[in-house]
Order: C-alpha cells, then structure tokens, then sequence
C-alpha cells in the first residue's frame, strides 16, 4: 500500500514539471505579448526605485513585471535571476522596506485560486525601465 501511496505521489510531480519544449513555447509566448505590449512605447530612463500606488499593481508578461503608471507610462521590471518562473496567473507579493518599490527589494508569488496560500520562495527586484508612449 505504501509502495503504491509513493508511485502516485510521484506520478503527481512530475505530472506538473514542463518539458524543455513547453517552457520554450511559454516563453516565446510570453515575449510576443511583452513586445505586443509596449509596441507603441519607447525605453527612456532606468530607474532604481517607483511609486508602488499604480492602479491595478503589477501585470506579468513574460519574464517582466509591468506597472502601468499613467495611459502613456509604463515601468518594466525584468527580475532578478534564480526566480521560479512568472506566469500571468499568480499575484505579486512585494515587501516594502520604504514608501517605493525599489531594485533588490524581495517580493514573493502567490498562485491565484490557490486555497492554501502557499507563497513561493523570495524573488527580487530588478531596475525598472520607464518605458513612454510614442508621439
């Protein structure tokens, strides 16, 4: 009974482990929609810290956190290495050590409809890119 406990138990995990291929594909995914995005926007100055106060928080598309500021800002955040992998469907839990969000402060994910409430492990923040509408 045990033996058969453990198979099912394993057979569960890797159940939900991506193959190289599907990641790619999530990936690819991810970066069409960054790029679909902002493809009116232009990169104009990094900065280190932002206004955490943005309506509606942080949106994740691909491998960046995007904070719409105003109809013709936005600020991109590409996180720091060693993060699990950002899926549109989970909820930033960001740790603030100030009134702004800034590079190197830790944040966490929260998987969405998720009733345990278990948060993944720590994250951080990278630069934040503002990015302006074109004219």
């Amino acid at each position: 009974m045990l033996r058969w406990t453990l198979t099912l138990a394993g057979a569960a995990l890797l159940a939900g482990c991506a193959t190289p291929a599907e990641e790619a594909r999530r990936r690819a995914a991810g970066e069409k929609e960054l790029a679909e995005t902002l493809a009116d926007y232009t990169p104009a100055r990094t900065l280190d810290c932002i206004d955490p106060t943005f309506a509606g928080g942080p949106q994740i598309v691909g491998d960046s956190l995007l904070y719409r500021a105003t109809a013709n800002t936005y600020y991109r955040n590409v996180v720091e290495p060693n993060c699990p992998a950002l899926r549109g469907d989970q909820i930033v839990i960001a740790e603030l050590y100030g009134s702004r969000i800034c590079k190197n402060d830790r944040f966490r994910l929260l998987q969405r409809g998720q009733s345990a409430g278990i948060p993944s492990g720590y994250c951080r923040f990278g630069e934040f890119v503002e990015y302006k509408k074109n004219s």
